[in-house]
């Protein structure tokens, strides 16, 4: 059994990795996008825009942002959807923030808008504050409770992997186990993280604990596969 912790905008890139391979899949999203008000001059004077999410080309193409604009996307499944919202100049910066960085040295823009959760990992503003500047233009909010589907095999005897992108969503799952008094059942349970900081405030003994070879999407699904 699979649980899939992500947001339900990237349900489908997970249940596509999986299909067919006999292992059913649970959507249990700890975190769930909101919308935050766009700032009336966002893109003045900008000349570029940097995206580390799908999540956020989704709020940008719902504005009013010209689709001529180049933009810098993370990895191969946010250019993907950035291509998908028309915008017709699409860089893919390697599939880490850290790659992003060196594409971003290596590309002649301006002045860039880095268009971000309100949370992050890296702010990449910070790293390149001469070029970058950040606006928040959604954030993630934290689920309160598990779905029953969910409790209910935690208490069978099915081994469990669960997929942990951030380390922000590792924790909401850990506390949520609690919460449901489930820290007992994790003796066949594999937490699977993209880095290994994900998995660094670990509070709970888990059956195993697995890290992505390479910190992407596609590091992450031979990960889960190899903990299949």
């Amino acid at each position: 059994m699979i649980i899939n912790t992500r947001p339900v905008e990237y349900d489908f890139e997970m249940f596509r990795a999986f299909d067919r391979s006999g292992h059913q899949m649970l959507a249990c999203p700890v975190l769930t996008s909101c919308p935050l008000p766009w700032p009336k001059k966002a893109i003045d004077n900008i000349d570029a825009l940097i995206v580390t999410s799908r999540i956020a080309v989704d709020v940008i193409a719902r504005k009013p942002v010209s689709r001529d604009l180049p933009i810098l996307a993370v990895g191969t499944a946010t250019a993907s959807a950035a291509r998908n919202a028309n915008f017709s100049d699409v860089v893919d910066g390697g599939g880490t923030a850290e790659k992003l960085l060196k594409v971003i040295d290596a590309t002649p823009f301006r002045a860039g808008l880095y268009a971000s959760a309100h949370d992050v990992s890296l702010d990449l503003a910070r790293v390149r504050p001469n070029r970058i500047r950040r606006v928040s233009i959604y954030q993630m909010e934290a689920a309160e409770y598990l779905p029953q589907s969910v409790i209910d095999t935690f208490r069978t005897d099915e081994e469990i992997i669960v997929p942990f992108y951030s380390p922000r969503s590792f924790q909401i799952f850990e506390s949520l186990l609690v919460k449901h008094h489930l820290g007992e059942h994790l003796a066949r349970a594999i937490a699977v993280g993209i880095h290994e900081r994900v998995l660094n405030k670990q509070t709970l003994r888990w059956g195993q604990t697995r890290i992505a070879a390479a910190p992407d999407g596609i590091g992450m699904v031979e990960a889960m596969r190899k903990a299949a």
